[in-house]
């Protein structure tokens, strides 16, 4: 049985991102989950990538937007109304936030969770007061 697993962000009862579980049975991509967080000088986005090796990662920044893909160690089949579908790769592509350097971003894989790193351009100063 296939459930969604990726839910719809909701902003005052209306969806901000929407997500068709048809999509990914279209493409054959998995969708993994996503955290992007603001601390201090920098945005670190979370990706959790179960069942994928370091190797299998391609991590990519392309007009304004970071994509991620990864292939899987073992394909994931799911049936879909009679139809069997074999999901080989995840795929997420998530946009820059603005001020970011784009030249210094890093990213690491531990434990299923690649870590992406981008740093602001903007770290910020702090004035003082004469």
């Amino acid at each position: 049985m296939a459930t969604n697993f990726i839910p719809s962000f909701k902003k005052g009862g209306k969806p901000v991102v929407e997500h068709h579980p048809e999509d990914d049975f279209l493409l054959k991509e998995l969708v993994p989950l996503s955290c992007l967080l603001e601390k201090n000088s920098k945005w670190v986005l979370q990706i959790d990538l179960p069942g994928v090796e370091k190797r299998n990662i391609e991590v990519n920044i392309t007009h304004g937007h970071v994509m991620i893909k990864a292939k899987l160690k073992e394909a994931y089949t799911v049936s879909n109304h009679g139809h069997v579908i074999r999901f080989e790769t995840m795929k997420k592509v998530v946009s820059i936030p603005p001020h970011a350097d784009i030249k210094r971003v890093s990213a690491k894989f531990r434990d299923g969770i690649l870590t992406v790193t981008i740093p602001r351009t903007d770290a910020g100063k702090r004035i003082p007061i004469g």
